[in-house]
């Protein structure tokens, strides 16, 4: 006779009694399809940004350097001879007739000293200027040696060439030159037969230059002063200048 074992009835009653005090929980998953709207992939195209063109105006007007410049210089280009109109630019009653007439006492003045123009010069240099300087008689085609006279080599810039076309050339007189200017000038003196020499010149252009004073002996009736300038260019070694100027 087979034996029954109590606890194989026990089992089911204890599972049927833990799963009903359970909180049953119900998923429910919706198998509808959901439409989906699909937007084509277009390729990214990317085009070159234009750019605004620069107005000239504008960089004037917004330029700090520009700005700076302001100062504006009135400097006639004409010649006393001649009977020209002058504007300075602002308004027309500002044009002036000049004729030699009126321009006897005029004073021009000098433009700005530009600094960076003459810290670029050498003071220095390896070259030599020789030459003579004396003046020479329309009347008896005698020369006129310029006996003990101070000369000066003055370096070409925008500074010294509206001095020699405007003062020496043009007959204008000007304002007094700025006192950095001496700092690049070179001075010596003439012997008595009238020679001289410029040592330790840097190459490059100058305006060579001396007063002399002379009267009956150049044809005037009292003593006059004679300004002789010359432009040279001076190169490696020695430079001979002939400084000389027909009077009267």
């Amino acid at each position: 006779m087979l034996k029954f074992n109590k606890s194989y009835l026990l089992m089911p009653l204890l599972i049927l009694s833990f799963s009903g005090c359970v909180e049953r929980k119900v998923i429910t998953i919706n198998t509808a399809r959901v439409p989906r709207t699909y937007q084509p992939i277009r390729p990214h195209i990317s085009h070159p940004r234009e750019e605004e063109p620069i107005k000239e105006e504008i960089l004037i007007k917004n330029n700090p350097i520009l700005e700076e410049v302001k100062e504006v210089v009135s400097v006639p280009k004409n010649r006393p001879v001649l009977d020209i109109k002058y504007s300075n630019g602002d308004n027309q009653s500002n044009n002036i007739a000049l004729t030699s007439s009126e321009l006897n006492g005029e004073i021009i003045q000098r433009i700005s000293f530009p600094e960076d123009e003459y810290r670029k010069l050498k003071k220095y240099g390896d070259s030599t200027v020789t030459g003579t300087i004396y003046l020479k008689s329309s009347i008896t085609d005698d020369n006129i040696i310029g006996r003990n006279v101070k000369l000066y080599l003055n370096p070409v810039t925008s500074y010294s060439k509206q001095w020699y076309e405007q003062s020496y050339l043009g007959g204008y007189k000007m304002t007094p030159p700025d006192k950095r200017l001496y700092n690049y000038l070179k001075f010596t003196t003439s012997n008595s037969d009238g020679e001289f020499s410029f040592f330790g010149v840097p190459a490059g252009e100058y305006y060579i230059g001396a007063k002399l004073t002379c009267g009956n002996e150049c044809g005037f009736n009292s003593p006059k002063i004679i300004r002789v300038v010359k432009e040279i260019s001076v190169g490696y070694g020695t430079t001979n200048v002939d400084l000389s100027k027909i009077v009267p």
